[in-house]
């Protein structure tokens, strides 16, 4: 009886220990190696926020799951990253919801008008509630990798310039500004008068010396960690242009290879770390912000009323821009819904 009562002990020791790490490996078994590929460096919030996913794996999984972190664009840029995740050469990858509109023009839906200036709460249960379940099917079924659930948080682009104070729409007209690329920046810009221009991220500090361009559309934290206040950035609008996100999405070459109670654990791991994620860039936008403020770069903040006037100047062009990008009318239609608009 005694030696009954110590296996009891012991089954029950171990059963509370799957159930806390998961499945214990198979002893010789190799465990699940697989390489994450970003361009963004270790202080950036997106990176901050994978080096905790990855460390969780591996505390839950013991072992079975071997993630390792490629960031810096050691690996690939974000232009280049979801081609190879379609080929099978990276495992998984988070690009910018911006650099997908050539593979699936439904993660560019934030970019469109109807968003401009809108509260960030707003944006944000939109894309966790169906609308981003819809738009992370499609991006499933034409990109053909397994997108892991709600997406990462970069933060607002808000507008930056060199000499000319913004405080109307109207100082707008003829400016020359740099946007992070795709049809919609564009589109947008030129119907709230500025003259658009897409220059790639390293080459932005030299154009703003070199007067190529009077201003940009980035984010805070952006403008403080290239130090744009040093290449002559004095003046900003925070006017929530559109809010940039990142996509968790994997290979189905590694996918696939999982078995099911690893690809559960991912999918939960990935949900519980998608909050502590979007709070680091939150923070780090407040802290890009404080920056730019003590380096003497005057910051304007439109109220939502007068927001909503800009946004109501770029709407026209929107039913435009869906039909030419191919945006799902249904998808667009719900997604006005969902913002209280018509």
């Amino acid at each position: 009886m005694k030696n009954q009562w110590k296996v009891s002990v012991w089954v029950a020791a171990v059963a509370g220990l799957i159930l806390y790490f998961g499945t214990p490996p198979t002893v010789g078994a190799e465990p699940y190696a697989f390489k994450i590929s970003i361009d963004t460096t270790p202080n950036h919030p997106r990176t901050m926020g994978l080096e905790m996913f990855v460390e969780e794996l591996k505390k839950r999984s013991a072992g079975r799951l071997a993630p390792t972190l490629f960031h810096s664009a050691q690996l690939y840029k974000d232009a280049h990253v979801t081609k190879a995740l379609r080929m099978g050469t990276v495992d998984m990858a988070v690009p910018g919801n911006w650099v997908l509109e050539g593979f699936d023009t439904h993660s560019s839906l934030t970019m469109l008008p109807m968003f401009f200036g809108q509260p960030g709460e707003v944006t944000e249960a939109l894309l966790d509630g169906s609308v981003g379940e819809k738009v992370n099917a499609s991006l499933e079924e034409k990109v053909k990798v397994k997108a892991l659930g709600r997406w990462y948080e970069l933060g607002y682009q808000d507008l930056w310039t060199v000499k000319k104070k913004i405080t109307a729409m109207e100082d707008l007209k003829g400016l020359k500004i740099r946007h992070s690329g795709g049809s919609l920046p564009d589109s947008r810009l030129k119907a709230m008068g500025a003259n658009p221009v897409f220059i790639s991220w390293p080459d932005v500090p030299m154009a703003l010396v070199q007067g190529t361009v009077d201003g940009l559309e980035t984010t805070c934290k952006s403008a403080e960690s290239a130090k744009l206040d040093e290449a002559g950035i004095k003046f900003g609008v925070h006017y929530r242009s559109f809010r940039s996100f990142y996509v968790p999405m994997m290979s189905l070459n590694f996918w696939n290879k999982l078995p099911a109670d690893l690809q559960k654990m991912v999918l939960d791991v990935w949900k519980e770390n998608v909050p502590k994620q979007r709070e680091i860039a939150r923070r780090e936008q407040k802290v890009g912000e404080k920056y730019l403020v003590d380096k003497g770069v005057e910051i304007w903040y439109p109220d939502d009323a007068t927001l909503a006037k800009w946004r109501a100047h770029a709407m026209p062009i929107q039913d435009e821009m869906v039909k030419k990008l191919g945006h799902d009318p249904k998808l667009v239609k719900e997604a006005l819904a969902a913002l209280g608009m018509k």
